[in-house]
């Protein structure tokens, strides 16, 4: 008799065990899940002239194992340019880009696709955002590159943003910790750029 109930409870602690390891795999499974699977350095430039905005060009470098990955699919010509129809994903990088100025938001239309090409193994995309608009004193010009999902990493900096040393302005490179996502755990790098 004693034994049948410590067998049981054996048996019942293996079982408790079991469902415990279930429950930590889907835990750890969820958590793993999503995570960038590819990466681009990025260079922005702001365009600035007689006390007008130009725009932003932006400059995406993707990395060389996607690259790799996809330089049948980008059919490269002699000059090793390539055509837009050729860069599968490139739609969704129109949806990473964020550029704010003076309340304005800049919508994905609002971007151009300029050009891509192969450069040392690594495909560069350049966009640029028009913006046309008058430099006032403490005019705010907002940028980051993120995507929600967390499939698409972007690594800049603050020193990975150019402006031209005759427009005087501010920088202030944070971590927006007002926009989260990838279960709460990641926010985005941006810029803030105060004109002066």
């Amino acid at each position: 008799m004693y034994y049948k109930k410590v067998k049981i409870k054996l048996e019942r602690e293996n079982e408790m065990k079991f469902i415990y390891k279930i429950i930590l795999f889907f835990i750890i499974s969820i958590y793993s899940y999503s995570h960038p699977h590819v990466f681009f350095d990025t260079s922005i430039e702001v365009k600035a002239e007689n006390e007008k905005l130009e725009g932003i060009e932006l400059q995406l470098s993707l990395d060389e194992l996607n690259t790799r990955l996809n330089k049948k699919i980008l059919k490269p010509d002699k000059e090793m340019n390539v055509e837009q129809e050729n860069i599968v994903f490139l739609k969704h990088l129109f949806k990473h880009i964020k550029v704010k100025y003076n309340n304005k938001t800049y919508k994905e239309d609002d971007i151009i696709f300029e050009q891509a090409k192969l450069v040392d193994g690594s495909l560069e995309i350049y966009f640029f955002v028009p913006i046309d608009e008058k430099i006032t004193k403490n005019s705010k010009l907002k940028i980051a590159l993120y995507d929600t999902k967390y499939y698409y990493n972007y690594d800049y900096e603050k020193s990975s943003l150019k402006i031209d040393k005759n427009v005087k302005s501010k920088v202030n490179f944070f971590t927006n910790d007002k926009i989260k996502f990838y279960f709460n755990l990641v926010s985005p790098e941006e810029y803030e750029v105060t004109f002066e």
